[in-house]
Parts: structure tokens; C-alpha cells; sequence
């Protein structure tokens, strides 16, 4: 029996595989298999998920656009690949270089999406202000990623009213303060995944979150600071052994030490004498300041 030819493919398979393949594949790669190919990537469906690289100066793109030689555009590219798409495209990742402007773009091209990454771009992370307002827009948003963005409590807030399917939400490397933390334990209380690595936190704000938000499934909090305790406490350890998934290496805590000046070993703090206040105080008047006295978290 003759090999079938790849030209020969039904097409609906054809272009469900396509709808797995890595984006430089579908630009560069594909469209050159054959006709028959090329005309199944007319399909939106094959470009349901863009994932761009991090770097995308680096990626196979840009070596190719280089020997052609032109010079890559990133926004054009994204504009590019968006517009295939034709609204189908439920989830995109988004590579260092994009501008607020292509944002705005994918906003109104892509108004189904489910999971959006954003790069750690300064460049991106200040318009904190116009990204918040976008998050009101995608009402089937699930999860989403984003680095050091400003107005990050406004994002959270959006999320809570607009997006009643959201799930995951990532902010390695964010700054995060007290004003995020009550924003995610006031309106992410039914979160399932929570990525905090590379974050500086409170040992009572991380009390508050896993406190208030019992449904998570997958908590990751790697190369972190602790400050307000030098180990996870049995508090922390008792909320933690309810989540599924937890990731936690390569963290650094100060501020405490363990002193056994009596039988219960007293926990007591050498280096920040100040601290130990703020420890037992801090959770209940950032409560208290915010509105949130009568929420009974635990």
C-alpha cells in the first residue's frame, strides 16, 4: 500500500496539529511543507495559542528575518500572527519588546482570552494603569502572568470583578506590598494556583493569603525573602499541607532568631527589635485599615 502523501492529510487533522505546534514553526517552517498545508494555516484555529519566545532577538525568527536580511519587528510580528488568529486565539504569551500599543491591539483582536503572559519589560510594566483596564475586557480570562507591573492591586481588583472563571495568577518578581496582598485575599479567595517567586513578603501577609485562600492546588514561593520569622512556622506549615502542589526552594528568611532561654523555646528577635511588634500587630491592622475587621479568613 502507497505511503499517503502529506498533501493527502485529511484536513481537519491537519490543522489540529497545527494548533500544537510552537509558533516559529507555523511561521517559518509549515507554510513550505505544501500548498495544501499553507492554505490549511488560513484556518484560525491553527493559531489558537501564540507563544512567543522570551527573547524573540534570539529565537529561530530573528535568525531567519537576519539572513533574509531584514530586521525583525516585533510588533509587527504580533500583529501578524493576532490577525490569524481572527478572535479565536484563547491564549498568548508575549514576548520582551512588546509595547503597550500592541497590547491594545490584542485586546480588541482577541477578546476570548483565557491565559495571557506578560513579559518582565519595564517598558510595559508602567502602564500598569491601561493594562488594569484591558483585564476588564477579557471576561473568559483563566490565568494570568505578569511580571513587575504598576497598579498591580487595580489588575487583581479587575480580575475579581470581571473574570469569574479565573484560576491562576502569577507575579514572580513583583514588588509586593500589603496593598496586593489584601487585593488577592479580598478578591481571589477561590484562586487554585499562586506563583510568588522572587517576591519580598511579610511572614503575616503570606499568613493572610494561604489563610483566606483555601482552595489552592499549586503554590509556588522560590527565592523568596521572608521577612518576620527565620523558618516556616506551624501555622504556615498547617495551611501549606492542604495545597497539592507546593514549590518552596531556595528561600532566604531573617529577622528572627530562635532563642531557648525556656522549655517552649520562645521565639524572640535579635536583629530587628521593631519587627516583632509589626509581626503580631500587622495582619490585623491591615485588616482593619482596609475594611476587611469582619472577614473571617481562617
Amino acid at each position: 500500500m502507497e505511503e499517503s502523501k502529506w498533501e493527502n492529510l485529511n484536513l481537519d487533522c491537519v490543522v489540529n496539529v497545527f494548533g500544537r505546534l510552537d509558533l516559529e514553526s507555523l511561521v517559518l517552517d509549515v507554510p513550505l511543507v505544501c500548498k495544501k498545508w499553507h492554505q490549511a494555516l488560513a484556518n484560525p484555529l491553527c493559531w489558537q495559542k501564540l507563544v512567543f519566545p522570551v527573547d524573540i532577538s534570539q529565537s529561530p525568527l530573528a535568525v531567519e528575518f537576519d539572513a533574509s536580511g531584514r530586521s525583525l519587528n516585533i510588533s509587527q510580528l504580533i500583529k501578524f500572527v493576532v490577525d490569524r488568529s481572527q478572535g479565536f486565539c484563547n491564549k498568548i504569551v508575549l514576548p520582551v519588546g512588546t509595547t503597550i500599543a500592541d497590547l491594545l491591539y490584542v485586546s480588541d483582536v482577541c477578546p476570548n482570552l483565557k491565559t495571557l503572559v506578560l513579559p518582565t519589560d519595564p517598558m510595559l510594566g508602567q502602564h500598569g494603569n491601561v493594562i488594569a483596564e484591558l483585564i476588564a475586557k477579557w471576561k473568559s480570562l483563566e490565568v494570568l502572568e505578569c511580571g513587575n507591573c504598576s497598579y498591580m492591586e487595580k489588575m487583581i481588583e479587575n480580575i475579581g470583578l470581571h473574570c469569574k472563571n479565573f484560576v491562576g495568577l502569577s507575579l514572580a518578581g513583583a514588588d509586593f506590598d500589603h496593598k496586593v496582598s489584601l487585593a488577592i485575599v479580598s478578591e481571589l479567595t477561590n484562586i487554585k494556583s499562586l506563583v510568588l517567586d522572587r517576591i519580598s513578603i511579610e511572614a503575616a501577609l503570606l499568613n493572610l493569603i494561604l489563610g483566606c485562600c483555601k482552595g489552592l492546588e499549586l503554590l509556588c514561593i522560590r527565592d523568596c525573602k521572608f521577612m518576620g520569622f527565620d523558618s516556616f512556622d506551624d501555622e504556615v506549615h498547617l495551611f501549606v499541607s492542604a495545597v497539592k502542589d507546593f514549590k518552596y526552594e531556595g528561600n532566604t528568611t531573617f529577622a528572627y532568631d530562635i532563642l531557648d532561654s525556656d522549655e517552649e523555646g520562645i521565639r524572640e528577635l535579635v536583629s530587628f527589635p521593631e519587627q516583632a511588634k509589626v509581626q503580631e500587630s500587622i495582619l490585623s491592622l491591615l485588616l482593619k485599615e482596609n475594611g476587611f475587621i469582619e472577614v473571617d479568613c481562617y
